[in-house]
């Protein structure tokens, strides 16, 4: 198997976090000094920080937690989409790609062109998706939604739609996806969440593999 793209956000101290959040902090715990081996503390860490899956848990008391979904739902075929608009993934564009059922999509956005992940601050300006865009990703009975930001739902909405509309469905949302590099087309994408139980979000590793 050969990896082709790490989407995974580089976990560190001034890597940006969602509005009031907390900044990640790494530091040691023990030293080879002091104690013959170094192990680093990760402080204020979230299950929703860096790039990380969010659980219908994250939206209803009773929803379903990460051991609740199979890890093979969380691989397989994905299509990369490019979206023009500056603002919003709009249903007008994501209706012109066709899905199979079952197949992830990962949005590739001007949050990608103007490098926000790559900025310290939280970006209150990102492209995030419409409740329109949402409901008809569920009507094609795609499985996962990925973004190239830290939430799929704009700053400050404390509906928060499309998070209600995906997750209510049972379709993931995959936030923080790293896609500089990433052409738009279809693939394949493996997500690794760290094995938490009955939570409703986990940091992942994301990765483009051939075949």
């Amino acid at each position: 198997m050969k990896i082709l793209q790490d989407l995974s956000m580089l976990i560190n101290a001034t890597m940006p976090v969602y509005a009031g959040d907390a900044p990640v902090c790494l530091e040691p715990h023990c030293t080879i000094a002091a104690d013959g081996v170094n192990i680093t503390a990760i402080k204020n860490a979230t299950t929703h920080f860096g790039t990380h899956i969010d659980l219908p848990r994250h939206i209803f008391a009773d929803g379903a937690s990460l051991d609740d979904v199979p890890l093979a739902d969380l691989c397989g075929p994905v299509q990369i989409i490019a979206i023009e608009h500056p603002t919003t993934i709009s249903v007008e564009e994501v209706a012109r790609h066709r899905f199979k059922p079952g197949e992830m999509v990962l949005f590739r956005t001007r949050n990608t062109r103007d490098g926000l992940l790559e900025r310290s601050a939280f970006c209150h300006d990102y492209v995030y998706l419409t409740p329109e865009a949402a409901t008809y990703l569920v009507q094609q009975k795609v499985r996962l939604v990925g973004i190239d930001y830290l939430s799929v739902d704009p700053p400050h909405t404390p509906a928060l739609p499309a998070h209600h509309i995906l997750l209510g469905h049972g379709v993931l949302i995959l936030e923080g996806v790293v896609l500089t590099d990433v052409q738009p087309g279809h693939s394949t994408l493996l997500c690794l969440p760290l094995k938490l139980q009955g939570v409703d979000g986990a940091p992942v590793r994301a990765v483009l593999v051939e075949g």
